[in-house]
């Protein structure tokens, strides 16, 4: 994260507003249990996140040691509008950001620009590259959304490829350039609005063409490592089933660990000491070792694989069952039902019936699982993709393979949906094209008067109380007038007494 992203300190939550503590039954807890219940009906409806922030605020960042300024509360951006609830992770969306005077474009993987942005901008004149970033200039272009993080990271660097070929071997692709006076070239080669759609459609076209690559080589993978598994596997039983025979002196283990042992012994002897039988002696005893581990290795690799197999079959009984899979739909359904049963309560049902509601549904999830696991496990004896049957692959075709690009997916959203017709005729037709709701959240404030939000304040404000109190017929504070009432103003002294200082029984008298 850039540095000065990584300093923004947005203010913490509001503390919560707490009820509890005030028992409005009692009379003279109605004013404080009043004034509580309009200072959280005022702070609920003040709409702070309105104006959409695109540039990070310089006076965020950490201030020095003994200064104290207040921490700005977190920005409305463009991941507000995109991904509102923040389970993208960093590189599937792209912000593209274009200057209202020039038609510079930056690409960006946060949501807001900082000054280091200003650095994919090439000088090519006076005047060409801003010294600062002004939110006033710079506007949300468009917004792309990639299904994988390495997807999004290859189309930003290709992105940012293209616009410095066109600003810098601009002689090459347009050379009537040359022709213009220099300020109007300055302005050409700046202006990338239409160049951008352009660049974007082709980093798709070129994304698309390499995913088919990938995807042959993801399956050339796997062929060859199914190859190799039942060959392997076909050597470890051959060699587990010679062991436990015992046919062959060979495959025998207690026979190969003696052997081994009584060349350890004729190594030492004086006689076998020259270079030649120490050399013969040597070579006898690796080969029998090697032997050993072999056989070791493959009963060991037999045994692991007959009791995961044991497991697993125990494991999807459930699902050998009849009628295992219309069972899980039907309690996926029953799940379902119970699930928005809860989420939206109907009034008339006890706490009883709701908490007996809430054990079914997590039995029946409990089940769901059990059934979902023994469908997985049956599948799993059938192919043999367990860790246990894929532990003998070499290291090459153990690690698996970048996720194949794909347009599928992919979507981009547009600030001005006229931009996507600078590339007219190359946008592929899995691609998503919307509309970039940038003043979606405006539409969803009701901006009042003051009248009417003192009217809507007063009714708000009694419902809450009638609420708390648990009586829904009571019409006390149907309009609780006394909280915009003046408080009335204490008695003013007079005479001496007025000018006397106000004594404070917690201070020390001093001699």
């Amino acid at each position: 994260m850039p540095r000065s992203l990584a300093r923004l300190r947005y203010r913490a939550p509001p503390v919560p507003i707490n009820f509890s503590r005030i028992d409005a039954s009692r009379p003279h807890l109605e004013a404080l249990l009043e004034k509580r219940v309009a200072a959280y009906v005022v702070r609920q409806s003040n709409p702070r996140h309105v104006k959409l922030q695109v540039v990070v605020n310089p006076k965020a960042r950490r201030q020095a040691t003994g200064q104290f300024v207040p921490a700005p509360l977190k920005p409305y951006t463009l991941r507000d509008v995109v991904d509102p609830e923040g389970k993208a992770r960093h590189g599937e969306i792209i912000y593209v950001f274009r200057n209202d005077k020039t038609n510079q474009i930056i690409y960006s993987l946060q949501e807001l620009l900082d000054n280091h942005h200003l650095a994919q901008l090439p000088f090519i004149g006076k005047h060409s590259k801003p010294p600062v970033l002004r939110p006033d200039e710079w506007l949300p272009h468009c917004v792309i959304t990639f299904p994988t993080p390495e997807q999004g990271h290859s189309a930003f660097r290709k992105l940012r490829e293209f616009r410095k070929l066109h600003e810098l071997a601009w002689e090459k692709t347009n050379p009537e350039y040359k022709n213009l006076p220099l300020k109007q070239r300055i302005k050409k080669i700046m202006d990338q609005r239409a160049n951008m759609a352009a660049d974007l459609a082709e980093v798709l076209r070129l994304q698309e063409a390499h995913g088919v690559k990938m995807t042959e080589a993801q399956e050339e993978q796997q062929q060859k490592a199914t190859e190799f598994l039942d060959k392997r596997w076909q050597s470890i039983d051959a060699l587990a089933n010679a062991a436990m025979a015992k046919e062959r002196e060979t495959d025998n283990v207690k026979w190969l660990e003696h052997q081994i042992r009584s060349h350890k012994m004729k190594l030492k002897m004086k006689h076998n000491q020259n270079e030649a039988d120490q050399k013969r002696l040597l070579a006898a005893k690796q080969s029998l070792e090697i032997r050993l581990g072999k056989v070791q290795y493959a009963l060991r690799k037999a045994e692991q694989f007959k009791k995961l197999q044991q497991d697993l079959a125990k494991q999807a009984a459930p699902a050998e069952v009849g009628g295992a899979e219309t069972k899980l739909d039907d309690l996926k359904e029953q799940a379902r039902v119970l699930r928005e049963a809860l989420e939206n309560p109907d009034p008339t049902r006890s706490a009883e019936d709701l908490a007996s509601d809430g054990e079914l549904l997590a039995q029946h999830e409990s089940e769901i699982t059990v059934l979902q696991q023994a469908f997985e496990a049956k599948i799993l004896i059938g192919t043999r993709d367990h860790y246990i049957a894929r532990s003998v692959l070499p290291r090459v075709l153990k690690k698996p393979l970048p996720t194949p690009f794909s347009l599928e997916g992919v979507s981009v959203q547009w600030a001005d949906m006229q931009d996507a017709l600078y590339a007219s005729g190359q946008w592929s037709e899995s691609i998503e094209h919307e509309i970039l709701a940038l003043n979606k959240i405006r539409g969803e404030v009701a901006l009042l008067s003051a009248e009417e939000f003192e009217i809507e304040k007063s009714n708000e404000v009694g419902r809450i109380i009638r609420a708390l109190q648990g009586n829904e017929e009571s019409s006390s504070y149907d309009s609780p007038r006394r909280l915009f009432e003046s408080e009335p103003e204490p008695e003013q002294k007079r005479g001496i007494s007025s000018y006397l200082p106000r004594l404070n029984p917690f201070k020390s008298a001093t001699a």
